[in-house]
């Protein structure tokens, strides 16, 4: 009945939408080409635009700027040239009536010799924007994120959709599990800062949360990598999501409001002054259900997610200083599960009937400054501080519905970072890259909890502490011909708490054996500190006078060695078939002193801080898989992807015996597919339908002990047996239909998304109910439909 009511509303809304939009429309499409190396303008450069049957052109001014007045509306295809440079072909391009399109466009100069065979080889059009990536790595856009169905709008989300990332198994949750590796192995970097959990509801102990706080409406092209990554990242060892903010814009003002998932959403840009070209982006989000509740709507005693976020940039390109930008994004969320606020009779099968109250924030601004030096080289240089927190209180409660203190948690990291590069192109075969990353983190925890037998509160972690992390790294790019590249580098990582470092080599080498194939192999090695927490986790060495020893505080990097091998087939134009097989070794995991299943391997796998004393750097681990994506990219109103991880991961402890991680998944299968039509009269209007459906291997676990736990009255584990056996596969469907109209002033769309089409019910947990003395076995999200409304104006 919900789906018909929902398909109702948004038919009704489409038909309403759908009167008087016969109108002719045309947009603006402008923006700068400049050098990829050099950010050195090319004056001439010549844009073509190929849209709705008809060519477009212009050339680059003076100053590489480009504008082209009077575009149909639709879907563009637009070709670069300039000579002596590759001819860059971009397509997928969204021109609607509301919201002018800008691109800022970078061209590769070409490698020219008489004696060469120039291969002209077809852009793979997933390639990372980031040239220096050669394997495991792609590249996404805005336009992906808000088309995918069950992508709530979020990058995250988006990019479980890519072979060799799984979720964390909770699909109340965005975590990013990579090729088997824990999520807290992602390195999220904002503008070139590196950054914490961008998430509401991110608690210490997990990289990801229910709700995003990253806008994808003021996202540029950004990257996505999942392994052997170049040597300009670091302190990572599974990943890294490498976001872009765009400009503004600034010549006119635009706004975007929405309402969906993620909250009533506002947005404006728009010029600070014009003659400079400089721009401000300013957005803010409020959650929807707590917009429902401030106007009296209640939804029972279940706890209403409470979160606000607000994203910023500003960008002066043209001061005397050179380019200079200031961004920012933060959030803070709150909840409350009230048990009390349930029936006796409600409470009496219970687990353990509690009141919980979470509360959290992260937020981070940062500085850029470009300089150009010379027409070969810039100096580019990010500060930037950062921060989250998170509270947590935990009251049990009694028969008579009497709530007890029991847990009070609060965490509170920082960072404040200073990077700052330095790119030079030598000439078309020769570049190289060269920077440093200094860190200050801070980190202060204090952690209490109730223990009936002492009749009082254990302090089980407090501590407030900060460290120093320096790295520095090195890039050379070879380009020996068109058909082979060369990338190689260095990261040194040393932190200063304990002076342990790691010097990582990279290499990658990417050759174009024919015009449509190509084969890549990359090797890095990849070092991560411990959590801060994990340093100051303290051992009680003396119960009567509460003495504690530093026993952490030693602790090296763990380190991951990847191999990747690639290939590459563009079977057409828009098609492109990609197959990569890899293997990592992993060593210096910290697992406990005295024989135990234990490693900080599997951090993550529970979103909650783990605190494990007298650990030492002993453990070892390696994943292999095979990955295969099937990807047509949107041409003529259609694209699919369909992408197959199958993996094994496997880790060895303290007790000597090789075990299942716990994201040990084994296989991952995604398809997506969608087709769009033009409608109306004049045919600038959107009909939009998508589809999504995954299955893979579920969540592995630590079996419980029913007959111990029954006979102790609490839950009892067997951790011989940890990791080795999985809950039931997951499968999900998703679906999407959406509506797109363009009238003269405004740009609307309506969608309605419905989660889990086919209601599939998904295990995602089974624990021990001492109210009840059985297991209990939790659910994950059933049918689900979420509408949707943006206007461009």
């Amino acid at each position: 009945m919900k789906l018909f009511q929902s398909a109702f509303i948004f038919i009704y809304l489409v038909l309403l939408a759908s009167v008087g939009s016969a109108q002719e429309m045309t947009q603006t499409i402008r923006g700068i080409i400049s050098d990829k190396d050099t950010r050195e303008p090319l004056i001439g450069a010549a844009l073509q635009v190929f849209i709705e049957g008809k060519s477009l052109g212009v050339v680059a001014d003076a100053q590489g700027k480009f504008k082209l007045s009077n575009v149909p509306l639709g879907r563009a295809s637009i070709k670069v040239s300039y000579v002596g440079y590759e001819t860059r072909t971009l397509s997928d391009i969204l021109v609607h009536s509301a919201k002018e399109v800008i691109l800022n466009i970078e061209l590769t100069e070409k490698i020219e010799r008489i004696d060469d065979v120039i291969i002209k080889a077809n852009k793979d059009k997933s390639r990372a924007n980031n040239e220096l990536i050669l394997v495991s790595g792609r590249s996404f856009t805005v336009d992906q994120a808000n088309r995918y169905a069950g992508g709530f709008n979020d990058p995250s989300r988006m990019a479980a959709n890519f072979a060799g990332v799984a979720g964390g198994g909770n699909d109340q949750r965005n975590d990013i599990v990579i090729r088997g590796n824990s999520p807290m192995g992602l390195l999220w970097r904002l503008e070139g800062a590196d950054i914490p959990n961008p998430n509401h509801f991110g608690s210490q102990g997990a990289n990801g949360g229910p709700v995003s706080i990253v806008n994808t409406n003021m996202l540029s092209n950004s990257d996505f990598l999942t392994g052997a990554f170049p040597a300009e990242y670091g302190n990572a060892n599974a990943g890294v999501f490498d976001l872009k903010l765009r400009n503004g814009n600034n010549e006119k003002r635009e706004f975007i409001g929405q309402v969906g998932f993620a909250g009533l959403e506002l947005l404006a840009e728009g010029p600070i002054q014009k003659s400079k070209g400089s721009s401000y982006m300013l957005s803010y989000r409020y959650s929807t259900l707590s917009l429902f509740e401030a106007m009296g709507i209640q939804f029972g005693n279940s706890g209403i997610p409470k979160y606000q976020d607000v994203s910023f940039k500003f960008n002066f390109p043209e001061t005397t200083l050179g380019a200079i930008s200031f961004f920012g994004i933060g959030g803070k969320s709150s909840t409350q599960l009230l048990d009390s606020k349930k029936t006796s009779q409600e409470r009496a099968i219970l687990s353990n009937a509690q009141d919980v109250d979470f509360a959290s924030s992260m937020g981070v601004i940062g500085f850029t400054h470009t300089l150009r030096m010379g027409n070969k080289a810039y100096l580019k240089t990010i500060l930037s501080a950062s921060g989250e927190s998170n509270v947590v209180r935990v009251d049990t409660l009694s028969n008579s519905n009497v709530p007890f203190y029991l847990l009070g948690r609060t965490t509170n990291n920082s960072r404040q970072s200073l990077h700052t590069f330095y790119n030079h192109k030598i000439n078309a075969k020769h570049s190289f890259k060269i920077g440093v990353i200094g860190s200050r983190i801070g980190g202060a925890m204090y952690d209490s909890l109730w223990v009936n037998s002492l009749q009082s509160y254990f302090p089980r972690l407090f501590f407030s502490e900060h460290a120093y992390l320096v790295q520095t790294y090195i890039n050379y790019n070879y380009r020996f011909t068109s058909r082979l590249t060369l990338n190689a580098g260095l990261h040194f990582n040393t932190l200063q708490l304990n002076r342990s470092s790691s010097l990582d080599p990279r290499a990658s080498l990417r050759y174009q054996l024919r015009a449509n194939h190509a084969l890549a192999f990359g090797y890095g090695k990849h070092s991560q500190t411990q959590p801060l927490l994990t340093y100051f986790t303290k051992t009680l060495v003396d119960t009567v006078n509460q003495v504690y020893a530093n026993t952490n505080s030693q602790l090296r990097m763990s380190e991951a060695h990847h191999f990747v091998l690639t290939y590459d087939w563009l079977l057409e134009e828009n098609t492109r078939l990609k197959m990569e097989t890899y293997y990592q070794y992993l060593n210096q995991l910290p697992v406990t002193q005295n024989p135990s299943y234990f490693s900080t391997v599997n951090f993550g796998a529970d979103f909650i801080p783990v605190y494990a004393d007298s650990l030492v750097n002993s453990g070892t681990g390696y994943n292999y898989g095979l990955e295969i994506t099937l990807e047509r990219f949107f041409n003529k109103g259609f694209y699919y992807l369909f992408t197959g991880s199958f993996y094994e991961s496997k880790y060895r402890a303290s007790d000597l015996i090789w075990r299942n991680t716990a994201f040990n998944g084994n296989f991952v299968l995604n398809a997506l597919l969608g087709k769009e039509w033009k409608v109306g009269k004049s045919k600038t209007n959107i009909f939009g339908l998508n589809l999504k459906i995954v299955y893979s291997g579920g969540r592995r676990f630590i079996p419980i002990n029913e007959m111990a736990s029954r006979q102790k009255g609490d839950v009892v584990y067997i951790e011989n047996e940890a990791y080795r056996n999985r809950l039931p596969a997951f499968f999900r469907s998703d679906f999407k239909i959406s509506f797109r109209q363009n009238a003269k002033k405004y740009t609307q769309e309506f969608a309605l998304e419905i989660q889990n089409i086919f209601n599939t019910q998904n295990v995602l947990n089974q624990i021990w109910n001492p109210a009840t003395g059985s297991m209990q076995t939790n659910y994950q999200i059933g049918f689900f439909p979420v509408p949707f409304y943006r206007i461009y104006f």
